[in-house]
């Protein structure tokens, strides 16, 4: 029944009226004397049964497109029977034709709006839930309602010629003087031409476009001079001047070739100097308006187009309507730049996150040990926090500030946190991901992967291995200092069992992975921001901070904000998630938590300061041993699948690269397992790609 109920909302079973119709009801119902919403209805449900599976089966060689090919024949068949339906039926399809407009169907249908990103996606959820607007006199309204379906394309573009051609003959069947206007396409056509044109001029000549070209005078840009060119066009071939109408046909292709160039020296320009999504969107609505500028004028000019390429052309508006009433390809679309720029700027910021050589390698762990000591600090704030009884909230903001603070300070003195690494090197492992069906580009990649895992392995035997030391010297400084220990007895065992690998510390530092990736995705937003805004210029030639502090300081200040804007993002953010979190999931009655390496690392540490040596030959010890070890491996793969995931969409890796990559790694990591935990020196394993079968692309 459900099933029912939805074939009928779809359309896919019956008419307009809910009843299944036949084909004789069909050919003999066309009336043209009808009002215009039932005329529209009768081609709708011709359309449907054309598109949906007849009663009587069909032979089971043919292909979708071939079946409904021979049901428009048939339907032709029939009327060839009864010239008063066919009479009927051609005067009904004329007369709607005659009484609906082509303009938008022609220049809009298909194309992004020129409104924005996201009114354009209101407007598509709208249209997913409200009705279509009753009697249009615009085609391109019926179009949505024609044609819903993804397959309809598909089948139009396979029409064959002989087929079209009756369909043609249909149309033209026993015109009368009456109608000898009826066919008003060709100059919806040229005014749809004139439309596209004007709607380019405005677009291409924006301030958002004008100043991110090389040519900025709005007389030398190419969409300045598309109009002109179009009339010239028009006005040759209107004074039947044939000698100059395809010098002017050839002028105007390479205007627009010239329009296709500047649109895409934008989205370079975007790439070096970061991503505004209204200008990514309007890039959008410029290319898209420039292919079918060139599609109109083929059918416009072009006096030999068979009636298949007709047909493809209706297949393209069918599709590309389709794909504009698609939620999912708007935010795909005008993501894909975003993330892409994303990934290149993280790919800039985890290169010095990777050591490629021993000297490096050991660099790593003096800087990681750097971290580590200074989130010492962290881990004894927070017990003194908590130990101030503020109300939940308060308390989560002052937890927060205390891992920005934490963050920050590690970030300012050059040092490291072992989990900020996976999501920065994964866009940087993602950047070298050309040419992976090359041998020797994939052993160098895997060389990358190996410094990587390493690097992050470093990463963490320097964190862990000061932050314990320093957590104990810090334990007994403050023991002789105030006479107690940072823990309490009782927060000791909390936290040596908090960490238990059989407890909920393995979900949690998931959770944690997602949220270090998140911070990452921020931090490149912040980079992203602040080169689109060109606020380190902005800010080096700000009068005030001129007069405050010179030029010499400002520019100083200008450039630290510029190479730190990133890491500010990404720690700020991820202080303020790993603090906030437990205390927004407690208020929803989730039992929610973080659970970062280091940091447990810490906890565990003067955990074992205030329960003494003994703690360290029980159980829950190393049950919270090995739970640590288990969250380090959790934070880090989590939060560097989910980057590289997004790394190799942004880059268009396809699944058989990425099992040549992981084929290539599985042998080195069997020929030399030692060289992903430390320096050593390792012969390339050059891997062939598998051999695939060869394709025409």
């Amino acid at each position: 029944m459900l099933k029912s109920i939805w074939k009928n909302w779809t359309g896919r079973s019956r008419g307009h009226d809910g009843a299944f119709l036949s084909l004789d009801s069909l050919a003999s119902s066309a009336s043209p004397q009808d009002s215009l919403e039932i005329r529209l209805n009768w081609l709708v449900d011709l359309v449907q049964w054309i598109r949906r599976p007849g009663a009587q089966p069909e032979p089971q060689n043919d292909s979708p497109t071939q079946v409904q090919t021979g049901r428009l024949r048939r339907f032709l068949d029939v009327l060839d029977k009864n010239s008063e339906w066919k009479l009927n039926v051609a005067r009904t399809l004329r007369s709607i034709i005659s009484e609906t407009n082509t303009l938008d169907l022609f220049s809009e249908t298909g194309l992004p709006r020129r409104f924005g990103l996201f009114n354009e996606l209101a407007e598509r959820l709208a249209s997913r839930f409200l009705p279509a607007r009753p009697d249009s006199a615009e085609l391109g309204v019926l179009f949505d309602r024609l044609f819903p379906h993804p397959d309809d394309a598909a089948w139009i573009g396979k029409l064959d010629e002989p087929s079209l051609r009756r369909f043609q003959a249909l149309l033209e069947f026993e015109a009368s003087p009456e109608e000898q206007d009826w066919n008003a396409l060709p100059s919806d056509l040229e005014d749809a031409i004139i439309h596209l044109t004007a709607q380019l001029r405005v677009a291409g000549c924006s301030s958002a476009i004008r100043l991110r070209v090389k040519h900025r005078r709005i007389q030398e840009l190419p969409f300045f001079k598309l109009s002109t060119c179009v009339q010239a066009v028009f006005l040759a071939r209107t004074a039947g001047d044939q000698a100059n109408l395809a010098p002017e046909l050839n002028h105007l292709r390479s205007i627009i070739e010239s329009c296709f160039q500047a649109e895409e020296e934008v989205l370079s320009h975007l790439e070096e100097n970061g991503v505004s999504m209204d200008v990514v969107y309007q890039s959008a609505y410029i290319k898209a308006a420039l292919q079918r500028l060139e599609a109109l004028l083929e059918m416009a000019f072009k006096p030999d187009l068979s009636l298949e390429r007709v047909a493809a052309f209706v297949a393209m508006l069918v599709r590309e309507n389709q794909a504009r009433l698609s939620v999912r390809d708007l935010m795909r679309q005008n993501f894909r730049l975003m993330t892409r720029t994303i990934i290149e700027r993280n790919a800039k910021t985890g290169e010095h996150y990777i050591a490629r050589d021993a000297s490096e390698y050991w660099e790593m762990v003096r800087h990681a040990g750097g971290g580590g000591a200074l989130m010492s600090m962290t881990t004894w704030f927070k017990p003194l926090i908590a130990s101030i009884h503020l109300a939940a909230l308060w308390g989560g903001v002052a937890a927060s500030l205390n891992y920005v603070v934490g963050f920050l300070a590690i970030q300012l003195c050059g040092f490291t946190l072992a989990t900020k690494q996976p999501a920065n090197t994964a866009p940087a492992l993602a950047a070298r991901m050309r040419r992976v069906r090359d041998p020797e580009a994939v052993a160098a990649l895997v060389d990358e992967v190996v410094f990587l895992i390493r690097s992050q392995f470093a990463a963490i035997l320097g964190n862990i291995t000061f932050i314990v030391p320093t957590v104990l010297i810090l334990h007994l400084l403050v023991v002789f200092v105030t006479g107690s220990p940072i823990l309490s007895v009782e927060k000791a065992h909390y936290t040596i069992h908090s960490l238990s690998i059989l407890g909920p510390s393995l979900f949690f530092a998931a959770l944690t992975g997602i949220l270090l990736w998140v911070s990452s995705l921020i931090g490149a937003w912040a980079d992203n921001w602040f080169a689109c805004h060109r606020l380190g210029d902005a800010l080096a030639s700000h009068r005030r901070l001129l007069r405050i502090w010179g030029p010499t300081r400002t520019v100083r200040f200008a450039r630290f904000l510029q190479h730190h804007i990133a890491g500010f993002g990404s720690n700020i953010s991820l202080g303020l998630m790993l603090g906030l979190l437990p205390v927004l999931a407690q208020f929803a009655g989730l039992p929610l938590d973080v659970r970062h390496v280091t940091l447990s690392s810490g906890s565990t540490a003067a955990a074992v300061a205030t329960l003494g040596p003994a703690i360290m030959l029980t159980t829950p010890f190393w049950l919270a041993v090995i739970g640590i070890l288990s969250i380090g491996f959790i934070n880090l793969t989590v939060s560097f699948a989910l980057a590289m995931w997004v790394a190799m969409r942004g880059r268009g890796i396809e699944p058989d690269e990425r099992r040549t990559i992981l084929r290539a790694l599985w042998l080195r990591l069997r020929q030399h397992p030692l060289a992903f935990i430390f320096p050593t020196r390792t012969t390339i394993a050059i891997v062939p790609p598998p051999a695939r079968p060869e394709t025409i692309r």
